[in-house]
């Protein structure tokens, strides 16, 4: 699991980050999964108190060079990595996301 990490890191870190956590990690068939949990870009639905947070959320990040990502982004990293085109985004709280992919 990987709570409110990667989105201290560019594309390239992340997509190390999560390589080493698929030679981890056993199957997809064996249960195998990385558990992410952070902000997805965007995942607000309209909800107005959402979008504040995270434009809130979006000029901290700046402030320490992290990186806020939209799903597209999340998919490209997952995929640079190695992981399956299959992943879950399940939104939880505010604008954060838990995030499921396979390898």
């Amino acid at each position: 699991m990987t709570p409110n990490i990667l989105h201290d890191w560019g594309h390239d870190d992340c997509v190390k980050i999560l390589q080493r956590c698929k030679e981890a990690i056993p199957a997809r068939n064996a249960g195998g999964k990385v558990i992410i949990i952070d902000m997805v870009r965007g995942s607000a639905n309209g909800d107005k108190k959402i979008s504040e947070m995270e434009a809130i959320q979006n000029l901290f990040t700046m402030y320490i060079t992290g990186v806020e990502r939209d799903e597209i982004e999340w998919k490209r990293i997952f995929s640079d990595a190695g992981f399956s085109d299959d992943y879950k985004i399940l939104p939880v709280l505010g604008p954060y996301s838990v995030i499921e992919i396979y390898p």
